[in-house]
Formats: structure tokens, C-alpha cells, sequence
């Protein structure tokens, strides 16, 4: 069998185009898991902490924790003091007047004071 130069460039040309198709594919499957790859480790990379940053992170919440236990005031004291707070407000509530009240208390004391000076400017002007 002979090949005229038609037949040639027919072979190359369909060469060119396996050859591309080929290329494409292990493109394709092989970089695109190396992509994946990178996309994952890029993730994994944001989502996750550094050693020494998380050591130190440790070594700051347990100082905190340290903290909390010896500042910490049981419940039990916490509800003797509000207790005692409310006793105290119950003695206050029975011990001292509103404001409402004060008020109409003087209100009250100025009205007698009025017909009290009222009396006595008429006692003036009678004997006057």
C-alpha cells in the first residue's frame, strides 16, 4: 500500500486530533484530582490551627479557667445575698414613704397652712 500526500496529511491531521484528545484527557483526570487535591488541602489548611498558636490559646483558657474556680462564689451564698437584699427592700417598703405619697402628704400640710393664713388675714382685717 502507498500513501499519496493527500492520505498524509489525512493521517497527521487525525494524529493531531488523538494526540489532543489524549492530552485532554489526562489532563482532565490527572490534574483535575491535583486540583481537587489542592482545593482540599487549601481548606484543610484554613480550617485548621497551627501548633503553636493552639498552645498558646491552651496555656491562656486554662489560665482563665484557674481564674474562674478561684473567684467563683457558690450558688448557695449568691441566694443568702439575694435574701437578705429582698428582706432589706421588704423593711424599706414598710419603713419609708413613695414619692407619691410624700407628695400628697405636703399637698395636705399646704392646704392647712393656706386656711390657716386665710384665718388669719380675716382675724386681722375684723379687728383692724
Amino acid at each position: 500500500m502507498t500513501f499519496d500526500s493527500g492520505t498524509w496529511w489525512l493521517a497527521v491531521l487525525l494524529l493531531g486530533f488523538l494526540t489532543g484528545a489524549l492530552i485532554y484527557l489526562l489532563k482532565r483526570s490527572l490534574f483535575g484530582r491535583v486540583d481537587r487535591l489542592d482545593e482540599s488541602v487549601k481548606k484543610l489548611d484554613e480550617s485548621t490551627v497551627k501548633k503553636p498558636s493552639y498552645e498558646k490559646d491552651k496555656d491562656k483558657l486554662t489560665a482563665d479557667i484557674e481564674r474562674i474556680e478561684r473567684d467563683y462564689t457558690p450558688r448557695s451564698v449568691h441566694e443568702k445575698s439575694y435574701d437578705e437584699l429582698r428582706a432589706d427592700i421588704k423593711k424599706i417598703m414598710e419603713t419609708h414613704l413613695t414619692k407619691d405619697d410624700f407628695i400628697r402628704e405636703i399637698t395636705k400640710l399646704d392646704r392647712k397652712t393656706d386656711i390657716i393664713y386665710d384665718h388669719v388675714i380675716n382675724q386681722r382685717d375684723k379687728g383692724a
